[in-house]
């Protein structure tokens, strides 16, 4: 059995929701997304065991799982690792095993939890009509738009989402009918469940008005007035 936890793996790490390990044989993540750490990724395993295949050693052992793995990855897909990318993980992980990460990660998930609810009131179809974890998928063909349009037009108003396909689309890939949304960024600049509100609001107003650029350019000016004080690196 096989997952991956590339998005939640934060708030697994911090035992907020369940952690795949004690049923998966194999579990990837990226280092990135709610982790919070540099783009990367992990391929991660518990006990390790005999091969399923059949695949032998030359003295007639099965190989290990994890032999398996390893002869997969390097050298034939990935080498020359990145000494400074390794050590930006360092930090990441040391930082997921503090009191803060996990204070940062609740505040993700409350966050998610009151985003998810405004759209739900301004009309908008959440997948699963909520979020219990930091991110939510919303249907915008009842707002006649779709998502390749909706992250244009908030790229416009200096807002960052990315098109999502929804169960049972009847747009391409390329185009789609929905946006995916979370929350980790937002709350690393600082915000809190009372900005969840604004934030609604302002993707709200650019949907309607998505294809008038004034009015776009005028959303923008507000989105970056509202996060001056919240730089996205601390000096």
């Amino acid at each position: 059995m096989f997952a991956d936890i590339a998005h939640p793996a934060g708030l697994i790490a911090k035992g907020i929701i369940g952690d795949p390990l004690p049923h998966c044989h194999v579990v990837t993540t990226t280092t990135h997304k709610t982790l919070r750490g540099p783009r990367g990724g992990m391929i991660l395993m518990g006990t390790d065991f005999d091969n399923p295949f059949g695949q032998t050693l030359k003295n007639g052992n099965l190989k290990k799982m994890s032999a398996l793995l390893d002869s997969a990855i390097f050298p034939g897909n990935q080498g020359g690792p990145l000494e400074h990318i390794i050590a930006a993980k360092a930090i990441a992980f040391g930082e997921a095993l503090s009191d803060d990460f996990l204070h940062y990660m609740v505040q993700v998930k409350k966050n998610a939890a009151v985003m998810s609810q405004k759209f739900v009131e301004k009309g908008y179809d959440i997948i699963s009509g909520g979020t219990d974890n930091h991110m939510m998928l919303i249907d915008l063909r009842n707002k006649n738009i779709s998502g390749k349009e909706a992250e244009e037009a908030l790229g416009k108003a200096d807002i960052t989402v990315n098109k999502n396909m929804v169960p049972f689309d009847d747009k391409s890939p390329f185009v789609t009918s929905g946006i995916r949304i979370g929350t980790a960024a937002v709350t690393t600049r600082g915000l809190v469940e009372n900005d969840m509100e604004k934030i609604v609001n302002l993707i709200d107003e650019v949907i309607m008005n998505h294809s008038d650029d004034a009015k776009l350019e005028s959303i923008a000016e507000k989105v970056n007035e509202m996060m001056s004080g919240l730089p996205l690196f601390k000096k």
